[in-house]
């Protein structure tokens, strides 16, 4: 059953991702991976808690890195300053050619944690 449904998952988002400009596929991307996160920290606190040497504890905190990761590659690629403070919402992205395959890297590295933690719930 979980592989039917990271089967359907894979293939609902993946076109979307495919379809889209690169900074509105990270924003994406990033948003699945959060909620995914957040989930599996609810389901499993208690249990990490107790053995955080567990798979699923150690996705969970690859994910919170791969998600910052993201989104430092998303503010480098639009030009935003790298900064604590989160950049201006009406701020307009401006690709910068030299950093896209970072973000490319950083977009497949997410949705890949982001399906293996949704397997897990």
């Amino acid at each position: 059953m979980r592989k039917l449904f990271t089967i359907a998952l894979a293939l609902g988002v993946l076109p979307m991702v495919a379809c889209s400009p690169l900074e509105n596929q990270a924003r994406d991307v990033a948003a699945a991976l959060s909620g995914s996160i957040v989930a599996a920290q609810a389901k499993y606190q208690g249990s990490c808690t107790a053995n955080p040497s567990q798979q699923i504890c150690q996705a969970i905190n690859r994910g919170v890195s791969v998600e910052n990761a993201l989104v430092t590659a998303v503010e480098t690629y639009c030009g935003w300053a790298v900064t604590p403070a989160p950049p201006d919402p009406n701020a307009k992205c401006v690709p910068v050619k030299s950093a896209q395959a970072v973000l490319q890297a950083a977009v497949a590295n997410a949705l890949a944690l982001t399906l293996q933690i949704k397997g897990a719930l």
